[in-house]
């Protein structure tokens, strides 16, 4: 069934919103992505890319709590021998996560940069991992096209589906944040006050959830957009990935060809 996108607000969105609730959001979407290896699937796509760009530094825009990032950037050793210098950016830098970060083996800019607007001296591939929804049609576009227009690879990673299966698997959220706040770090006591005692943050992760899923771009339009870019010298493809025993990640990664 095709559900209509809308774009609906999500909390960790709005510059009003404090920045000790965002990291609520964002550390715990790190932790899930990196101890279930959510998107370990996507190494493959990266690797591509990296090989494409002939260098080895990684741009990752929206990067909020870190994400899987870390994670990734050992698996491209591991299994695909690429050897990756990652680099963090959000328009909302979190200084918590950049310490740990950098303790990770990847830096973490600590000034904002926006996804539409990407300073010329920040070079390399660009990701955005679950990321891309945030943004309407014609900007998700605009990101695309910045890409292209620089000439650097780019690769969109998404895990939220607009379908009536994505947005029902949002209900398992709540009992995920209790399941997996004993093990994010930082752990506070404002982390366990707001999570087990006042539960903002699994109503406020289930919501941001909900609404991904409902603004996540289809494959289709995915592609209908990448193909309105398309020019010699660049190529995109939009596409699937998957491990055994993991949902599936929609991706677009774009190449440009030499």
């Amino acid at each position: 069934m095709a559900l209509p996108r809308l774009h609906l607000f999500e909390f960790t969105d709005q510059p009003w919103w404090p920045a000790a609730l965002r990291d609520l959001a964002t550390d715990y979407l790190h932790t899930v992505s990196t101890r279930l290896g959510v998107f370990d699937a996507a190494a493959a796509v990266l690797a591509r890319g990296l090989r494409a760009a002939e260098g080895s530094e990684v741009l990752d825009l929206a990067s909020g709590g870190r994400g899987p990032l870390p994670r990734l950037r050992q698996l491209l050793a591991e299994r695909h021998g690429v050897e990756a210098r990652v680099v963090l950016s959000d328009k909302y830098p979190n200084a918590l996560a950049a310490e740990r970060a950098r303790a990770e083996g990847v830096d973490y800019l600590e000034r904002p940069v926006d996804a539409l607007r990407v300073p010329a001296d920040l070079r390399g591939m660009r990701t955005l991992v679950n990321a891309l929804h945030h943004f309407r049609p014609e900007d998700a576009r605009a990101v695309l096209a910045d890409a292209q227009a620089r000439g650097v690879p780019i690769a969109i990673l998404e895990s939220a589906r607009r379908t009536p299966a994505g947005i029902l698997s949002m209900l398992l959220v709540p009992l995920l944040v209790l399941l997996f706040t004993p093990l994010v770090r930082p752990m506070t006591p404002l982390r366990l006050l707001l999570t087990y005692v006042v539960p903002v943050a699994p109503l406020v992760i289930f919501w941001d959830g909900v609404v991904s899923a409902l603004r996540a771009h289809r494959p289709e339009e995915l592609r209908a957009m990448t193909a309105s870019l398309a020019r010699e010298g660049y190529t995109w493809e939009v596409g699937e990935t998957n491990e055994p025993g993991r949902p599936a990640i929609s991706y677009v990664l774009g190449l440009p060809t030499r």
